[in-house]
C-alpha cells in the first residue's frame, strides 16, 4: 500500500513539472525582442503604411479617385493580365486605375523587373526592331496609318526597349501575344498616359500579391 502511494506521489510531481515546462516554452519572455512575422526582422520600424520603408501588396486593395498632385506607381501584373496605377493617399496605398493588358508571348516574354518611365508620346511612329521580320521598317502614326500597332500613345521605359502602348488589335487584349511590350486598348492607354511622368516607377511582376514596393517609389513627381 505504501509503495502504491509513493508511486502516485511521484506521478503527480512529474505531471506538474511537465505542465510548467510546456507553459514556459509556449509563452515568450516579456523582455524578448519583437519580430516581424513576415520578414523575421527585429523591431520593425513602421509609420502606419510602410514597414522598414517597404510596402507589400495584398490580394485586396482599396479603390479611390486619382489625385493629380500625388505620385503614381504602375504595376503590370502578367499573371492576371491587369495593369494597375497606385497612389499613396490619406487612406494609405490605393488603386486609382485598373485596366486590362496583353503581354509578351511564350517565345518573346515580357521581362519582369522594376523600370522607370523615360518619356511618353501621343501618336508615335513605329520604327520596327530588326528582330521582327516580315514587316516594313517604319509605320506612320496611328491617326495616319491604322496598321501602326502602337495605337494612340506609347509610354517608354528605361530597359529592353520596353513600352506600354495602345494597339490596333483590341481583340488580343488579355492574351500573351506581343513581342515583349505591354499592350492596352487605346482608351485605356489614354487614361494611363495622363497619370505618369518621367521617373514614374513601373513594376512588371508575375503576381500582384506579394510584390514589395519601396517608400521612395512614392516620392515627389517630376514634370511631364
Amino acid at each position: 500500500m505504501r509503495l502504491q502511494r509513493y508511486m502516485a506521489y511521484l506521478l503527480v510531481i512529474f505531471m506538474c513539472h511537465f505542465a510548467f515546462a510546456s507553459a514556459a516554452t509556449a509563452a515568450p519572455h516579456k523582455n524578448s525582442p519583437a519580430k516581424n512575422s513576415a520578414s523575421g526582422a527585429k523591431n520593425p520600424k513602421s509609420d502606419g503604411v510602410f514597414v522598414n520603408n517597404h510596402y507589400v501588396l495584398g490580394s485586396v486593395m482599396k479603390m479611390n479617385g486619382y489625385h493629380s498632385d500625388q505620385p503614381t506607381v504602375i504595376i503590370v501584373d502578367k499573371g492576371s493580365h491587369f495593369t494597375y496605377a497606385l497612389q499613396l493617399q490619406d487612406r494609405g496605398v490605393v488603386r486609382v486605375l485598373t485596366i486590362s493588358n496583353a503581354i509578351g508571348s511564350q517565345d518573346k516574354p515580357t521581362p519582369s523587373g522594376r523600370y522607370v518611365v523615360t518619356g511618353k508620346k501621343q501618336y508615335p511612329e513605329w520604327i520596327v526592331p530588326k528582330t521582327i521580320k516580315g514587316k516594313k521598317r517604319k509605320y506612320a502614326p496611328y491617326n495616319q496609318d491604322r496598321n501602326n500597332p502602337l495605337g494612340v500613345a506609347a509610354i517608354y521605359l528605361n530597359k529592353y526597349e520596353l513600352l506600354l502602348h495602345g494597339t490596333n488589335q483590341p481583340n488580343l487584349i488579355r492574351k500573351s501575344v506581343s513581342h515583349g511590350c505591354i499592350r492596352h486598348s487605346n482608351s485605356d492607354i489614354s487614361r494611363l498616359y495622363g497619370m505618369v511622368r518621367a521617373g514614374t516607377p513601373v513594376y512588371v511582376v508575375r503576381r500582384f500579391k506579394g510584390t514589395v514596393l519601396n517608400k521612395s517609389d512614392f516620392g515627389a513627381r517630376k514634370s511631364a
